[in-house]
């Protein structure tokens, strides 16, 4: 349960509280109209420029023989991320929070830190994750190291995407932030499959941008 616990993190944080996620919001996203279609080109541009966010929501994963889910809240400012994951009904909370030149993680186990969430990863689990593509794939578009493969929907957004040996399934997309955004993602390599349903994305409060970082 501690490897669940830790990748479950891993996932949301390049992948907060309780019951207050699932409060309605003005910011909640809303469906697509019908017959909306984008320009791909322009759509990557506008998502790779947009560098400041927060979303709320829960995360899944599943392995070949353990599970576990947490509720799931990330702020990103450019290069820094802060990160607040708690368990159903409150049980337990693990605090991510990083930058270019570190990462360090906080939970019941103790405070750990390292050159980058990759490492920190590996060094409590023995799994390498691309922690650094979850930034892009989070909002629906390729990473720009390691070549894609991808289909798309009748939007014109991702519906599948192949990137450096992991498989992500895209079911549902909302507008939010004046973009189209992703509502629920799949995430599968190697027996290990993540799950994440975005209830939230908002925009990034000044106070937000100056949570702590290593």
């Amino acid at each position: 349960m501690f490897k669940i616990r830790i990748i479950v993190w891993a996932f949301s944080a390049l992948l907060l509280s309780g019951c207050a996620l699932w409060q309605p919001s003005k910011q909640a996203p809303v469906p697509i109209e019908e017959g909306t279609t984008i320009n791909w080109v322009e759509h990557v541009r506008q998502l790779t420029l947009m560098r400041e966010w927060q979303i709320k929501g829960k995360i899944g994963i599943r392995t070949e023989d353990d599970g576990g889910s947490a509720y799931i809240d990330w702020s990103q400012s450019f290069d820094s991320f802060y990160i607040l994951l708690s368990g159903p009904l409150g049980q337990g909370s693990t605090i991510i929070s990083g930058n270019p030149f570190g990462a360090r993680l906080q939970n019941a186990e103790g405070d750990f830190i390292s050159e980058s969430p990759e490492q920190l990863v590996l060094d409590h689990t023995g799994w390498e994750i691309p922690i650094n593509h979850l930034l892009y794939w989070i909002k629906g578009i390729p990473a720009p190291f390691g070549q894609p493969t991808i289909t798309y929907n009748q939007h014109g957004t991702v519906d599948t995407m192949e990137q450096d040996g992991w498989a992500l399934k895209y079911d549902r997309y909302g507008v939010a932030l004046n973009q189209t955004l992703p509502q629920r993602i799949k995430i599968s390599k190697n027996g290990l499959k993540v799950t994440l349903v975005i209830k939230q994305w908002l925009p990034l409060t000044s106070e937000e941008s100056d949570g702590e970082t290593p």
